[in-house]
């Protein structure tokens, strides 16, 4: 099992990686020509602006130098199911790597801490303290859907991410929703992928959207890949 996962995320990173830059080079190609037929240098500046694309710019950036601790609420409750874990989890991973002195909070220990407390009184103020955490960071992921009809897997979830400055008790510091988020837009055939394989790759691509919401990233990576991957017929 654990040899079919690592062998399915490199088959995607390979994937993504070789078509992403196909497709940068079909926008070269396409602003050459433009170049070709158009004098100044204004143009060619701009050629190159596609290429590389602009960083979206962090929504909320007040993570470096400080601690985090990740919480996914799903129908099961805090960090409590598989769908709950792998998203804050991956949620986790993706904000330690990308956003610089920043601490984040073991997810095995968010877990313990979770638990310690009664189920109808977990506050994430309290969770953030007994964790010394300066923020938490609350996922809530309902509605979630795997299917579109018989033949097609499509992922779908209504998802809000907030943040909590523990300091500062109850009051949320920044909020952003996610309504309706699906991913794949035309779906994939439910013959590629059992279902659990899917719900991993619908869960890690809501996790991405929502860790970014914290660091600055290239929106022109979406675009390349969701067009090269749909022109194989499989995830876009």
């Amino acid at each position: 099992m654990a040899a079919n996962i690592q062998i399915e995320s490199l088959w995607r990173r390979s994937l993504f990686k070789n078509f992403d830059a196909l497709s940068k080079l079909c926008l070269v190609s396409a602003a050459c020509l433009a170049v070709a037929t158009t004098s100044g240098c204004g143009l060619l500046a701009n050629a190159m602006y596609i290429v590389k694309g602009a960083d979206a710019p962090a929504e909320f950036d007040e993570f470096k130098d400080k601690k985090i601790a990740v919480v996914v609420s799903t129908t099961a409750g805090l960090n409590a199911d598989a769908s709950g874990i792998l998203m804050s989890r991956h949620i986790n991973e993706l904000l330690s790597r990308n956003i610089k002195k920043v601490e984040m909070v073991n997810p095995e220990e968010v877990d313990r801490i979770i638990n310690d407390q009664p189920v109808g009184d977990r506050s994430l103020p309290v969770i953030g303290s007994r964790l010394k955490a300066d923020y938490v960071i609350l996922v809530d992921v309902s509605d979630l859907k795997l299917r579109d009809g018989q033949t097609l897997y499509k992922g779908r979830s209504n998802t809000t991410v907030a943040v909590c400055k523990v300091s500062e008790g109850e009051r949320f510091v920044f909020k952003k929703s996610f309504p309706e988020f699906v991913y794949p837009q035309h779906g994939a055939p439910i013959t590629d992928f059992d279902e659990a394989t899917f719900q991993r790759i619908y869960l890690s691509e809501l996790a991405l959207r929502v860790a970014r919401t914290f660091y600055p990233y290239d929106p022109t990576i979406d675009v390349a890949k969701d067009a090269a991957v749909s022109s194989l017929g499989a995830l876009q």
